[in-house]
């Protein structure tokens, strides 16, 4: 198990190298603002709701902001399955999604790793069209012993039967309190047929376990 979760370490940091060097312009950058709240129902079932506020334009304008319920079912200490529906406000108007998920689980001593496939179909309220988008992610977590702190990265990648964007991030989890956490990260992110083809993001998000 610890030469799968190192070989997802490797895969993860490659493409991350890679990311750094694809940048491109024009760049944009933002600051993502996130405030979580969970708690456990049963030993495999967990309710949260997620909200978000995303700027964009060096900061200064509004990219989206949303609200995210959501349910979590772990049948297998190697498996969650989760459902989500978001109700996003943008620059390009209202949404809704629904967001079915399935996330392999592995983990050995302090090292964790994350493999997610997510597809989402985004129903636009203004304009009354749907799309697809298949988002797939892995992610790799330390957690440092006698810390609250976890440091993390991941990679994931947008598709719509063609690539869409490709988002690479680093960051750290800190847990203070019983209850309580934070998490800081940079993102990189490469989008396709944008004008704006690469984005800068900082991001801090609060979570509150129940």
């Amino acid at each position: 198990m610890k030469s799968k979760v190192l070989a997802c370490i490797l895969l993860v940091s490659t493409l991350l190298a890679e990311g750094a060097a694809r940048a491109q312009e024009p760049s944009d950058f933002g600051i993502w603002q996130s405030i979580n709240l969970k708690g456990k129902v049963s030993n495999t079932v967990s309710l949260g709701f997620w909200t978000e506020h995303r700027s964009k334009t060096s900061a200064r304008d509004l990219d989206c902001a949303l609200v995210m319920p959501y349910v979590n079912y772990t049948p297998l200490k190697w498996l969650q399955l989760g459902y989500a529906s978001e109700y996003i406000i943008a620059a390009s108007g209202r949404y809704v999604t629904c967001r079915p998920s399935a996330t392999l689980l592995l983990g050995s001593g302090p090292l964790s790793f994350q493999f997610r496939v997510l597809p989402i179909y985004e129903h636009s309220l203004d304009r009354s069209t749907g799309t697809w988008t298949l988002r797939t992610r892995g992610k790799v977590a330390c957690r440092i012993a006698d810390t609250a702190w976890k440091p993390y990265m991941s990679c994931e990648l947008f598709t719509a039967g063609v690539w869409k964007k490709t988002r690479y991030c680093a960051g750290t989890t800190w847990s203070f309190g019983r209850h309580s956490g934070l998490d800081l990260f940079y993102m990189y992110y490469v989008m396709g047929g944008a004008s704006v083809r690469e984005r800068h993001i900082l991001g801090v998000g609060y979570s509150f376990s129940i």
